[in-house]
C-alpha cells in the first residue's frame, strides 16, 4: 500500500536525513522498508543490532539505512 507522504519522503531522501515519528502501529517501519528496494535495517531492541549502532559498523554500500527505535 502507497501512503501520501511516500513520494515526499523519497525526494527528500536524496538529499536530506528523514525522521518518521508517529503513534505505535501505525505503518512507519513497515512505509521505510518499503521506499527503496536495497536497505540496511537496524532495531534498536535488538541486543545484536544495537551493538552494531554503537560500534557505527553498519553497512555503507546500500542506498538507505533504517535505524527503528533509536528514541530509546
Amino acid at each position: 500500500m502507497e501512503r501520501y507522504l511516500e513520494k515526499y519522503i523519497k525526494e527528500d531522501l536524496k538529499k536530506k536525513i528523514i525522521l518518521v515519528s508517529g503513534p505505535r502501529q501505525v505503518g512507519k517501519t513497515t512505509m521505510s522498508k518499503q521506499l527503496l528496494p536495497v536497505y540496511e535495517y537496524l532495531n534498536y531492541d535488538s541486543n545484536f543490532d544495537r551493538k552494531i549502532i554503537h560500534a557505527e559498523e553498519w553497512t555503507r554500500d546500500v542506498e538507505m539505512v533504517i535505524f527503528d527505535e533509536l528514541h530509546k
